[in-house]
């Protein structure tokens, strides 16, 4: 696999921006920033990192825009997948501990829950029309055999999609500073950086003025961050207040589900939202009332409290109980418990609403766990 040999194109020869159509209403990556992600990304194609560094070995750094972490994981050591992929903030490294411990996380909980930008390097037939644009302005051979550099972010509820301007700069400290790790495991070795469970290199910059010098390299122990808690559902007083003058009656249970499934909705020149869903069904007789769909955006506190007030609309009654086999959805239905006067209640299994989110699934065409 040969390096790129990116040129360094003028502004006033290409393009100003990258992916403007793509990113309708947000900033898109500009040509400096293009440049640099380029270049970075021929150099780390030049090292090859992943002949000696496995995904697991995590380079982490301060990101640019925030004070949270960026997680960088280098894959392609099995050959298959060259890339270098940073997971920003603690829940996104909460999963990707899952995944790297071989958990069960479907398609939909992976795009569901990531957040983090990209680089990878595929064929040519992988390459969309913008991919093409950038690799032609900055000189990359098209040639079959060869491989390009395709730049993405990652966001919660969404498929990966083009870079805006900030997020270009992320993954542009990103790839120099595992660049300049990988120069100094070539000069000195790994030095133990990864023997240690959950023990990672930090790289901190070194600036004198404006100018980078380098980078100091401190051993930190990561320890992954417990689940948020939901905030609680903004309840529809008005559905409320009408299911109280209904004096419904007190009967049965509720099974309460939320999920992520692998469709998308979204036009052609858009970020693509994956599919996500409120789910209640009775505990009963199986009976499954319509689900409640969301976008990335919408409380899931605010998806479970509709939906399960759609489920009272539906049935005519109250329940006695929500079960529910997540201890975040507790917070979710717990002020609406409140108002109406059922209990919620923590299960292992919930067999009504897991059947019909299998059924819901398979007719979207969803394959099931990433990691079995």
């Amino acid at each position: 696999m040969a390096a790129p040999k990116p040129f360094a194109s003028s502004e006033t020869e290409a393009p100003r921006e990258f992916f403007k159509k793509q990113l309708a209403g947000e900033v898109p990556v500009s040509f400096p920033t293009a440049k640099r992600l380029f270049e970075k990304a021929a150099e780390l194609m030049a090292i090859r990192p992943w002949q000696f560094l496995e995904d697991q070995d995590l380079i982490l750094l301060k990101s640019p825009l925030s004070d949270e972490t960026c997680y960088c994981s280098v894959m392609g050591a099995l050959g298959q997948v060259f890339s270098l992929h940073a997971y920003v903030g603690g829940e996104s490294y909460l999963y990707f501990r899952k995944m790297a411990a071989g958990e069960p996380i479907s398609i939909g909980e992976f795009y569901g829950s990531l957040r983090g930008v990209y680089v990878e390097f595929v064929g040519l037939s992988q390459l969309t029309p913008p991919d093409r644009e950038l690799a032609r302005v900055f000189g990359h051979p098209l040639k079959r055999g060869l491989k390009a550099p395709i730049f993405r972010a990652m966001r919660p509820g969404y498929q990966p999609w083009y870079l805006t301007e900030d997020e270009g700069n992320v993954l542009a400290e990103c790839l120099e500073a595992v660049i300049a790790l990988c120069e100094s495991i070539a000069r000195n070795g790994a030095r133990d950086y990864w023997n240690q469970p959950d023990v990672y290199p930090f790289l901190a910059p070194t600036q004198r003025g404006q100018e980078r010098l380098g980078y100091d390299i401190e051993m930190r122990k990561i320890t992954a961050p417990l689940a948020t808690t939901p905030a609680p559902a903004r309840l529809d007083q008005n559905r409320i207040e009408q299911i109280r003058r209904r004096n419904y009656p007190i009967r049965g249970a509720f099974e309460a589900e939320h999920f992520y499934a692998g469709g998308t909705v979204g036009k052609r020149d858009e970020r693509k939202a994956i599919v996500r869903l409120a789910l209640v069904a009775d505990a009963d007789s199986g009976l499954v009332f319509p689900p409640e769909a969301g976008m990335p955006e919408r409380a899931t506190s605010e998806m479970l409290a509709t939906a399960v007030l759609s489920a009272i609309e539906t049935a005519r009654f109250l329940p006695r109980e929500v079960r529910i086999s997540h201890l975040q959805w507790e917070a979710c239905l717990e002020s609406l418990a409140r108002e109406l006067g059922f209990a919620v209640r923590m299960v292992k299994r919930l067999p009504a609403a897991e059947e019909a989110k299998e059924s819901l699934l398979a007719a979207m065409g969803d394959p099931g766990p990433l990691i079995a």
